[in-house]
């Protein structure tokens, strides 16, 4: 990596940090924590693993609003006098569950989108597809 790219990467890292934090905020501050630490894991799978940005943005945040939701709906079972141990793990358990099922879709349709446009590229160049016989014109 050149120094402009390392110092483009922590930057996108602080800056998706913050705004997974400053979302998280809006709803509580425990979900700050969460939020910033959903927004450092999505940078980081963008810039280090380089994993395409319409895969990682969509994961992420279906696996952060899937938590909120499992934590929401055990904090309202729980209402009288609450319960933060069953509420962190209903976020953890519907979150990893989001994460895997957002995950499968995206990566499926995105595969489905490469393939399309490989077939689209092959056809402009009037390639054969493999397994295919030669066109008799």
């Amino acid at each position: 990596m050149s120094p402009t790219t390392s110092v483009s990467s922590i930057a996108a890292i602080a800056v998706a940090a913050a705004f997974g934090g400053a979302l998280g905020a809006l709803v509580d501050p425990i979900w700050a924590i969460v939020g910033g630490l959903t927004g450092l894991g999505t940078a980081l799978l963008i810039s280090v693993y380089l994993i395409r940005p319409v895969v990682a943005i969509p994961v992420a945040v279906g696996a952060g609003i899937g938590a909120y939701v499992g934590g929401t709906i055990v904090d309202v079972l729980c209402e009288p006098e609450g319960c933060p141990a069953f509420v962190a793990f209903g976020a953890t358990v519907t979150g990893i569950g989001a994460l895997v099922g957002i995950g499968l879709v995206v990566a499926l349709a995105t595969r489905s989108f490469d393939e399309y446009r490989e077939s689209v590229a092959r056809r402009s160049a009037d390639e054969q597809p493999p397994g295919e016989s030669p066109r008799s014109d």
